[in-house]
């Protein structure tokens, strides 16, 4: 069959315990060419059995998904500038790093921090982020930074006047993608996956974000949080695939071409 080895490999690591269960879907502009579901939603033998329709927590998709489209529309509508410096939005941050070095990662940020541990609530955490030493010259290196996408969120919800969840949902809501969201409903606990059970809240997570910063942000944050389908994000992926090419119905929803290639 078609992508029979990749299909081996999932199925030996479901059997080797790496993870109990499994989406996976390939597809062009177009068309899809390989959706399957694999295992159960947990190790337990009579767990229910993964589906296509299963709601997983999408961790760090949440920055390329959600918070880049958010920018991507702000600064389409020059609500936003790529140039902008991040001082701009963020009061206490030292530097000149703009918005276009956080989303390349370029800011000179650590990767991560274990903020929860004595922060909660934005405030709180922008002023830890602006107050950290950075780690090299800005634009010297380019460092994956969970850091640099929070204050990404942060810096969205302030250009579009709403909180991050609120923007990314009228996006979702143009693309006709209802199983993506931040902080998902009750309804979709059945069909969620669990991630795992965390010491520091000391229960199983189900439906409630892993990212323990993004936790202390409340459930909505610029590099964690969001919850979807595998379909969901296919479907994202394809819009984004036809606006790179300039076809209407795909940049009229989401944006221009222009700006998608300029971004990525």
């Amino acid at each position: 069959m078609p992508f029979g080895e990749a299909r081996r490999i999932v199925l030996e690591a479901i059997a080797r315990r790496a993870f109990p269960a499994a989406v996976v879907e390939v597809g062009t502009a177009r068309a899809v060419l390989w959706r399957q579901a694999f295992g159960r939603l947990t190790y337990d033998a009579d767990a229910p059995v993964t589906r296509l329709d299963t709601i997983f927590d999408l961790a760090s998709l949440t920055k390329v998904i959600a918070t880049a489209t958010v920018l991507m529309r702000l600064v389409e509508q020059a609500k936003l500038h790529l140039s902008d410096p991040i001082g701009r939005w963020i009061p206490r941050w030292r530097g000149d790093a703009t918005v276009e070095d956080a989303l390349s990662h370029t800011t000179g940020l650590p990767a991560w921090l274990p903020l929860f541990r004595e922060h909660q609530g934005r405030d709180a955490f922008a002023a830890a982020i602006a107050g950290a030493p950075l780690e090299y010259q800005p634009r010297s290196a380019s460092v994956y930074s969970d850091l640099g996408f929070i204050l990404l969120g942060f810096i969205a919800e302030d250009v579009g006047g709403a909180p991050l969840d609120q923007l990314f949902e009228i996006t979702c809501s143009r693309l006709g993608l209802e199983d993506l969201a931040f902080k998902p409903p009750d309804r979709w606990r059945q069909r969620t996956a669990p991630t795992e059970y965390d010491p520091w809240r000391k229960r199983l997570l189900v439906g409630e974000v892993h990212d323990e910063n993004a936790a202390a942000l409340g459930g909505v944050a610029g590099h964690a949080g969001l919850f979807g389908t595998g379909s969901a994000v296919g479907r994202f992926a394809q819009t984004l695939l036809r606006a790179r090419s300039g076809e209407p119905d795909a940049c009229e929803v989401l944006v221009s071409q222009d700006t998608v290639i300029r971004l990525t």
